[in-house]
């Protein structure tokens, strides 16, 4: 899944149109001059915010879900944008959508498939595994950072909001960038 975002733009297939709706959600969230820029960390922490979530709600609204085994056939940014994808496709696209904007602290949070005990009901439960997506936005000068979670195949959650069924298990956290 990492190497699928590091390495889309390497790839013989890769297809420009995720370079292209993303520089074009660049100018609607923050307008034609401030999108010149188009990289994260020089912006001020809301002009990040606003970006994020566009491309967020992107990946969420427009980007047809299908459900698959958790890590049978992750696609390509490119083949998640025209056929749709799963948890993880859905991420290696945003997260691939966002590395074109230069948001570069990005973490994968994964919860592999398996049995898990729920830590407040004690309740063994069945997870086909999911995956989502953390990114750190710069939050103000002194160069503090601010966690976000993203889980755009859960269609009922904004910006910084995961699945009640995942909140009381511990994610696995991998580097994007390393």
């Amino acid at each position: 899944m990492r190497d699928m975002i590091l390495g889309a733009k390497d790839h013989e297939e890769y297809s420009y149109s995720v370079d292209k709706v993303t520089t074009e959600m660049g100018k609607i969230a923050l307008g034609e001059e401030k999108s010149k820029e188009l990289d994260a960390d020089q912006l001020h922490f809301q002009d990040q915010l606003r970006l994020l979530t566009l491309v967020f709600e992107y990946a969420r609204d427009y980007v047809p879900y299908k459900g698959e085994t958790f890590g049978e056939h992750i696609r390509w940014p490119w083949e998640t944008m025209e056929t749709g994808g799963d948890c993880d496709c859905k991420i290696v696209l945003l997260a691939s959508m966002l590395d074109c904007l230069a948001f570069r602290r990005m973490y994968l949070r994964i919860l592999p498939p398996g049995t898990y005990r729920d830590s407040s009901t004690k309740r063994e439960t069945r997870m086909q595994g999911h995956v989502i997506l953390e990114v750190e936005l710069k939050g103000d000068e002194t160069g503090s950072r601010r966690p976000v979670l993203l889980d755009p195949s859960c269609t009922d959650c904004d910006v910084n909001e995961i699945p009640e069924s995942l909140k009381s298990f511990l994610l696995y956290s991998i580097p994007v960038i390393p």
